[in-house]
């Protein structure tokens, strides 16, 4: 796999529509993924996956094209919540 130039889009003029989310889940279905993927639901992914794995929300937010931080917030909520199901995952112990 070579490396492009890291300005240049991966998705060259994709667009947010109901064609383009057609195109996608066609990508999606040539890829061997049964689950219905949408331009909007690739861009949740995309974010969570980032603030997941450490990318500040400042920087997801300007990457997600967000005016306001506050939108970019709700992914980061999400995060917040997986921990609390991770942490709940274990038993608790009653010690008398």
């Amino acid at each position: 796999m070579e490396i492009g130039d890291l300005n240049e889009k991966i998705f060259k003029g994709l667009k947010y529509s109901a064609w383009h989310n057609l195109k996608l889940q066609q990508w999606v279905m040539k890829a061997g993924i049964s689950k219905t993927i949408t331009f909007h639901c690739a861009r949740h992914t995309y974010a969570t996956l980032q603030l997941t794995q450490g990318t500040d929300i400042y920087t997801v937010s300007k990457l997600l094209g967000h005016r306001e931080l506050k939108t970019t917030q709700i992914y980061a909520q999400i995060i917040d919540q997986k921990k609390v199901d991770a942490t709940n995952v274990i038993p608790k112990f009653k010690i008398d």
